[in-house]
């Protein structure tokens, strides 16, 4: 019965859990969703994929948050068009959220031959590391000239920030959060809803700040106990819920020992995220 859940389909308050057999053009679309393309740790615990959430607004386009090492390979196997992207969001400069990036640029100039602009937004530092990244995998990739479209990156300052026009019709707020030097939550005003991705990071005030007037924040959990390194861990999450004021929260980050505990001890409006889950908004 372990691993169960990530082998049926099931709908629950706006949630649709899809098998990794399924492709999302299989599956009426909600009018705005969210698709867990990784909802794994840095060592990609239990199988689950690298973390990279997808965003589709309603009528809106969509957008990426984190692009993990695994996150092309999840986009071909759920069905999610990476050409349909306009922007990517970075929470943080680590390789587990990172690492896919230089596969996303092979593919748009290679496959998708794009022409249009794409927007980079993240943490000062993110051009440099990126295109570092990119050179390292892909040295002509980089190279003057070799790419038929233009990468606009926005850095953001580590440090809070309210109102930032995305374009697409989103605006972000910005929250700098405890984990790396880089780290930073953001807050999506997006097609009336409101979502916040933490990224990574340790329970903090920042995090109460993200989470504040959420209609969904998408949490970190890396483990059942408080670690000593920067994580949250699901006894955190269970003291501090009403801290948080955010209407629902979808965990990610985790391994299926947190899923487990958190379906044997369920918390309202608190669910574990698999690999492949749409959640509506």
């Amino acid at each position: 019965m372990q691993g169960q859940g990530r082998d049926q389909r099931t709908r629950t308050n706006g949630l649709l859990n899809i098998p990794a057999s399924v492709k999302l053009s299989h599956v009426p679309d909600p009018d705005s969703k969210i698709i867990f393309l990784g909802t794994g740790n840095a060592f990609n615990t239990d199988g689950r994929a690298s973390q990279s959430i997808w965003v589709e607004p309603e009528g809106g386009a969509p957008f990426l948050v984190d692009a993990g090492p695994t996150a092309l390979a999840s986009m071909n196997r759920y069905g999610v068009n990476p050409d349909a992207l306009e922007q990517v969001f970075i929470t943080h400069l680590h390789g587990d959220h990172i690492a896919g990036w230089p596969f996303l640029l092979l593919h748009s100039l290679f496959l998708a031959r794009r022409a249009r602009p794409l927007k980079v937004f993240g943490p000062e530092g993110m051009k440099q590391r990126l295109e570092r990244l990119a050179s390292s995998c892909y040295e002509e990739l980089v190279s003057d000239g070799s790419l038929a479209f233009e990468i606009d990156y926005h850095e953001l300052a580590v440090t809070e920030i309210s109102g930032v026009d995305a374009g697409s019709g989103i605006l972000l707020d910005v929250v700098p959060l405890d984990h790396h030097p880089t780290s930073i939550g953001y807050r999506f005003h997006v097609a009336g809803s409101t979502i916040g991705v933490s990224g990574d990071t340790r329970w903090c005030p920042g995090l109460e700040k993200l989470a504040k007037g959420c209609d969904l924040l998408i949490l970190e959990c890396t483990c059942l106990e408080k670690p000593e390194f920067a994580h949250v861990s699901l006894k955190e999450v269970r003291d501090g819920l009403d801290r948080l004021e955010a209407k629902r929260l979808a965990l990610v980050h985790l391994s299926d020992d947190v899923a487990r505990a958190l379906a044997q001890k369920p918390i309202p409006d608190v669910i574990a995220a698999e690999d492949g889950m749409i959640l509506k908004v």
